[in-house]
């Protein structure tokens, strides 16, 4: 499958470690006029702060997403509503837990009243003995299935078309929600009337967050000098200020747009794709 490149938009990438995406469907030829797009996204960990300029270093990862499909009103394409993915598959894996349980098989001798103490004695050793020799431990192991990802499928305030991953295990999000392959999220139309004398149309795929899904640890002063140079310069009050401007600044440097970052719920787009005809 060779993809054609050169989309000065497909570079809009600010965290590439954080998340990367490709899109893609299959040209709009003028006898085809329906495909299905297809959306690799990769959610991952980034060390950030490397550049000298930088007075702190964190890592960034995101604890919720969402991969949404954006068709502008100008452009002369439409979604199959049908092939909408509305349950998109879930990586799984098996999650076994191993709990032990002791039994005891008792074997108890009948004692006639009418035996001498010092018997008494010996029958109640050799019942105890029984006892201890007959205990057991067995090993329950139950297994369940488990969501490296959960999928959530629904529709945008503007009513586009959106998938919020969030992890159905551990803190952050990490690995692919999905097989881009095998399950495209949407067919898309091509609405055109005389596609040879027109352009196809474009398609955009987009990852959103909220600031609040921002995870940033490990965060440190990289150079005290550095520190009190940015902090005078730019007014930060405390280093998760700095680490918040980084990100504001790095995004603002790719095009993308963040609304609002100051506010946990702000809302910060961490990569934007134009979908490539293959």
């Amino acid at each position: 499958m060779a993809m054609k490149h050169g989309n000065s938009d497909n570079r809009r990438r600010a965290f590439a470690d954080v998340v990367t995406i490709d899109a893609w469907h299959d040209a709009f030829d003028g006898v085809r006029s329906r495909t299905d797009l297809h959306a690799d996204v990769v959610f991952g960990t980034a060390r950030v702060g490397a550049e000298r300029s930088s007075p702190v270093r964190f890592r960034l990862s995101i604890k919720q997403a969402e991969i949404v499909v954006l068709i502008p009103e100008s452009e002369p394409v439409s979604v199959d509503v049908k092939s909408v993915s509305r349950e998109a598959p879930r990586p799984s894996g098996q999650l076994t837990e191993i709990s032990e349980r002791e039994t005891q098989n008792h074997a108890k001798g009948a004692i006639s009243a009418s035996v001498a103490p010092s018997a008494l004695q010996a029958s109640a050793s050799v019942e105890a003995g029984a006892q201890a020799t007959l205990s057991t431990r067995k090993k329950v192991e139950i297994s369940a299935k488990i969501d490296f990802m959960i999928v959530t499928s629904s529709k945008t305030e503007d009513g586009h078309y959106r998938w919020v991953v969030r992890p159905g295990t551990g803190v952050f999000l990490e690995g692919r929600p999905w097989d881009a392959e095998k399950n495209p999220r949407l067919k898309i139309i091509d609405e055109r009337k005389d596609p040879t004398k027109s352009i196809p149309p474009t398609v955009r795929v987009e990852v959103h967050c909220r600031r609040e899904d921002l995870v940033i640890e490990d965060l440190e002063i990289k150079d005290e000098g550095v520190w009190q140079t940015a902090k005078s310069r730019f007014g930060f009050n405390n280093r998760m200020a700095a680490a918040i401007s980084y990100i504001q600044d790095r995004l603002a440097e790719e095009g993308l747009e963040v609304k609002n970052i100051e506010d946990i719920f702000g809302h910060v787009t961490l990569a934007s794709v134009t979908a490539q005809s293959v």
